[in-house]
């Protein structure tokens, strides 16, 4: 069988009878103008989140309109009980969210520090803490607590610590420095309150626990301390506490 289709352009000629295939008249075709694809900027999960964040609070009034309330701290206690019921039966994030926000600012608008220290908790710990701002403000809220809430600020300072990239300038200098006196002042705090309680009872557990305590407030002052001179910032409080916990001066000098 000869397979016409793979003879040479010579050949081919001959086995067409010697003569010519008719070309097509050439036609020049000038090219399409570029067109411009209209792209929908639109985000399909904003799309999405706004009318379920309205149905999930339709029962509680119009979120816009609560916002601006909540924010002077103006919510009733029905309106408030409403959000709040909301949020718990919401499943989505971002709803969750929006709503404990509003939450949150009308208790911070009240001054009241029992409800706002609870629904941030809650936020925190249930919904999103990749917010270095309210990380921030919980660690320095929670430093003026008792002792048995040191370990807890010194755990949110670290997680503000861990995004601390989203500040900058002179606003990431001044809360960086101050997250490191938070971790710092409350270490000494827990320090402090150990070495009470051994006082007062000794044991080889609470002896332990002092001892631990104290390392971690040598180690946090010194890291405090280097901040400060990196920074610029004052460094007397830091420089105290590092030798005071220390017990040398050795240990807190510059490197």
């Amino acid at each position: 069988m000869n397979h016409w289709w793979m003879l040479p352009a010579a050949l081919l000629l001959v086995a067409c009878g010697g003569k010519k295939a008719p070309v097509a008249a050439s036609t020049d075709v000038a090219p399409a103008a570029p067109a411009f694809v209209e792209i929908d900027m639109g985000d399909e999960e904003d799309e999405e989140f706004f009318p379920e964040l309205m149905k999930a609070t339709a029962e509680c009034g119009d979120l816009v309109q609560l916002e601006p309330s909540a924010m002077m701290g103006k919510l009733q206690d029905a309106e408030i009980r409403c959000l709040d019921q909301s949020l718990r039966d919401s499943e989505r994030m971002t709803v969750k969210d929006k709503i404990s926000r509003v939450l949150m600012k009308d208790a911070f608008a009240k001054g009241d520090e029992h409800r706002w220290e609870a629904v941030s908790r809650r936020h925190l710990e249930e919904i999103d803490q990749s917010d270095p701002d309210l990380c921030y403000k919980f660690a320095r809220f929670m430093s003026t607590r008792g002792p048995e809430h040191t370990d807890e600020t010194m755990r949110w300072a670290d997680v503000a610590l861990e995004n601390r990239s989203r500040w900058t300038g002179d606003l990431h200098v001044k809360r960086v420095y101050s997250l490191y006196k938070v971790k710092t002042v409350s270490a000494q705090k827990k320090w402090e309150h150990l070495e009470a309680k051994y006082i007062a009872a000794p044991s080889e557990q609470l002896l332990s626990e002092k001892d631990e305590a104290r390392n971690q407030l040598k180690t946090l002052a010194r890291e405090w301390l280097e901040y400060a001179r990196q920074s610029g910032r004052d460094e007397t409080v830091p420089l105290q506490l590092c030798v005071s916990a220390a017990g040398t001066e050795g240990y807190c000098d510059e490197t």
